[in-house]
C-alpha cells in the first residue's frame, strides 16, 4: 500500500538535503563584497530606475550562481545581456556602461568562471551598454536581439582565435543563449521598461 506520509516525509528530506548541500557549496560573501553591495543599494533606497537596475544585480547573481550549482551554464542561461540592454536604454551612457560593467562581472565571477575570455567579454559589454545609451531605441527586444547576435558572433570569433578547440562547446552555449534572451527580450524587456518609466 502506498503511504503518503513516508513518501512526503521522503521528499521532504531530500529538498532538504539538496538545500544544504547548495548553501554549503555556495561562494560566500566577503565583508569588502557586500560593503560595496550594500553602498550601491542607496540609491535604489530612493529611486524607482537605481531600484529595478539593482534588483537585477541580484538576479543576475542568483541566475549564475544556481547555473553554476546545477552544472546548466552550457544551455545558455544568463541575465547579464538582458539587464545590461534593458538599463543602457534608462540611463544616460556613463552610468549604462557602468551597470553592463557591474552586470558582467557579477556573472563571471558568481559563476566561477573567469578566465582568458574575460578580456573581450567585459570590454563588449560595456562598450556596447554605452553605445545603446545614446541611441534612440524604439524597439527593445529588436536591439536585444542584434545585439546579442553580434556580440556572441564577436565572442565566437575570439574563441575560435585563441581556443579552438572550445569552439564547438562554444557554438552550443551560444546558440542556447540566443534562444534564451530572445525568449527575454520578446516577453519581458517592454513590460520591465513600463515599470521603469511609469
Amino acid at each position: 500500500m502506498f503511504d503518503y506520509g513516508e513518501n512526503l516525509g521522503n521528499f521532504r528530506e531530500k529538498v532538504v538535503g539538496l538545500a544544504r548541500r547548495f548553501n554549503q557549496g555556495a561562494p560566500k560573501p566577503t565583508k569588502v563584497q557586500l560593503m560595496v553591495l550594500a553602498v550601491m543599494a542607496v540609491p535604489a533606497l530612493f529611486l524607482r530606475q537605481y531600484f529595478i537596475a539593482f534588483v537585477l544585480m541580484i538576479l543576475v547573481t542568483l541566475v549564475s550562481l544556481l547555473t553554476n550549482r546545477f552544472e546548466l551554464g552550457r544551455f545558455g542561461i544568463e541575465l547579464a545581456t538582458f539587464s545590461s540592454i534593458t538599463m543602457a536604454t534608462v540611463f544616460p551612457p556613463r552610468i549604462a556602461a557602468f551597470l553592463g560593467f557591474t552586470y558582467i562581472v557579477l556573472q563571471i565571477f558568481t559563476g566561477s568562471t573567469p578566465g582568458l575570455y574575460l578580456v573581450w567579454v567585459i570590454p563588449t559589454y560595456t562598450v556596447a551598454s554605452y553605445v545603446i545609451a545614446g541611441m534612440q531605441v524604439s524597439n527593445i527586444a529588436q536591439i536585444g536581439i542584434y545585439v546579442t547576435l553580434i556580440s556572441q558572433s564577436i565572442f565566437a570569433t575570439m574563441t575560435f582565435l585563441t581556443s579552438r578547440s572550445r569552439l564547438p562547446k562554444y557554438l552550443q552555449y551560444a546558440t542556447f543563449n540566443l534562444a534564451f534572451n530572445i525568449l527575454l527580450f520578446q516577453s519581458f524587456a517592454q513590460p520591465l521598461l513600463k515599470l521603469v518609466n511609469s
